[in-house]
């Protein structure tokens, strides 16, 4: 008897997951993947397959890019403090019944320890946890939740979730008031490439409800490159398709604007890879 009530529960599980897939090909939307293993049941394996079946869809060409760099004999970090303000999301990629008006700002700090993030968020519904993750691409050209690998688990660490609590893979939990404090990090700097922050709804399906999009970084950067690959004796740089200059250290970028960085083993200037960003004035 207990084995076919197991058989049954898998089923309805399986049913619950292809019809989230379903719902993620229509629109360019994601949800969250389960928060821990006591989260509510209805948010815990078919918001996951949703989210995560989208993953692949949006951002591809970001997602090829960034590997391309991240693989190559050079390795290329920005550090720097990037804030996100919370906004709707456009019609079509989020959850099209959400009624709150979400607000706050989300604050990215990546330095030679890591990333740090924390959040200051208002609008939430009070007293639900909603799950906040960091996501591949804008809040316009979305993929999945940020994987550090690829092929690990969507989870922490591999992940960066806010959680109101010590647990990394907690959800912001809003008070009475529906306002909530959330952190997170990890011991890995993001590839350079469009990021953002996104809070989903806390009923099933999880879509998301609020976006912040890290679009610039607040001030000065530091760009650190190194050996990704045995043989790589000496890197050069060059900065805004200036002159190619010997990697010594690292380096700051402090004017404001658009900039573009290519890097290479001294010499193999030929098809050397590139990242872009962007300086707040």
């Amino acid at each position: 008897m207990r084995s076919n009530i197991r058989m049954a529960t898998v089923v309805l599980s399986l049913g619950l997951v292809v019809a989230a897939c379903s719902d993620a090909e229509e629109a360019p939307a994601d949800a969250t993947p389960s928060s821990t293993a006591e989260s509510p049941a209805p948010t815990t394996e078919s918001t996951e397959a949703a989210d995560h079946g989208a993953h692949g869809a949006h951002g591809a060409e970001d997602h090829d890019a960034a590997a391309a760099a991240a693989t190559g004999p050079v390795a290329a970090s920005v550090l720097g403090t990037s804030t996100g303000t919370y906004g709707p999301l456009d019609e079509g990629l989020g959850s099209g019944t959400n009624t709150l008006v979400v607000e706050g700002t989300v604050t990215l700090v990546k330095d030679e320890y890591g990333t740090q993030m924390s959040t200051n968020v208002t609008g939430l519904t009070s007293g639900a946890p909603h799950p906040a993750h960091l996501h591949d691409g804008s809040c316009t050209e979305f993929g999945g939740h940020y994987m550090h690998d690829h092929a690990g688990p969507p989870e922490p660490p591999n992940e960066i979730w806010l959680s109101s609590s010590n647990d990394p893979a907690g959800p912001l939990e809003p008070s009475q008031t529906g306002s909530a404090l959330g952190s997170g990090g990890a011991d890995w700097v993001p590839r350079e490439t469009p990021l953002s922050m996104m809070i989903h709804d806390s009923e099933f399906p999880g879509l998301p409800i609020a976006c912040a999009d890290f679009a610039a970084y607040d001030g000065a950067v530091t760009l650190v490159l190194e050996p990704a690959e045995d043989g790589v004796e000496a890197i050069e740089y060059s900065l805004d398709g200036g002159e190619w200059l010997a990697y010594e250290g690292p380096v700051e970028i402090a004017d404001a604007g658009e900039h573009t960085v290519a890097y290479a083993p001294a010499g193999e200037h030929d098809d050397a890879p590139e990242i872009s960003f962007t300086l707040a004035g």
